[in-house]
């Protein structure tokens, strides 16, 4: 494919077909290309997959994926987007212990690390919510900040670094937030 503009809309099976060194994703049909990200959101995504396995490793079957793991989220048209870090419970592992691709279920929890290249972090949550993921975090490793979305509840705002990060949907869950951005 010698050009990236289409007459139809973009799907999954399309993007290995897609130069490397990029990062894509689909927005209901369209295609989203974002810059590589840059060393300090992947060491904040390492911080927090390190974080979630160690809950994890507490539960067994359950499994985190990090690295813009691709999560359908809807078809006609298709929206895949690339999560940073995925938590899965173990009933939903399950679900996808046999996917080699992107994956088809939504993942309990997904994370988003901001990324000023991202163009609409409120619209990818909004995507993530409606197709059944439980609960979205969003990570500004620069304000270290989270913000917790829930599809039912008022987004919460930690920004104390001693405030503790808990949430339902991982039962005992409980980090200060600078474990999410530093070793401390």
């Amino acid at each position: 494919m010698s050009s990236l503009t289409k007459n139809r809309p973009w799907t999954a099976d399309e993007l290995d077909r897609l130069p490397r060194g990029w990062r894509y994703e689909i927005d209901e049909g369209e295609l989203v290309i974002l810059a590589p990200a840059g060393h300090r959101h992947a060491r904040v995504v390492a911080r927090i997959t390190s974080v979630l396995e160690a809950f994890a490793a507490l539960h067994p079957a359950s499994e985190v994926d990090s690295g813009e793991i691709g999560v359908c989220l809807g078809t006609n048209p298709e929206t895949l987007r690339g999560a940073d870090v995925a938590y899965f419970s173990p009933e939903r592992a399950q679900a996808i212990a046999g996917d080699i691709g992107f994956v088809h279920v939504p993942p309990d929890l997904v994370v988003e690390v901001h990324d000023p290249s991202e163009p609409d972090i409120a619209r990818k949550v909004k995507q993530y919510l409606h197709a059944g993921v439980r609960s979205v975090w969003v990570a500004d490793p620069a304000a270290q900040t989270l913000t917790m979305h829930r599809a039912v509840e008022t987004p919460v705002f930690l920004s104390d670094p001693d405030a503790l990060v808990k949430d339902s949907v991982l039962t005992g869950f409980s980090v200060p937030l600078r474990k999410l951005f530093s070793r401390d």
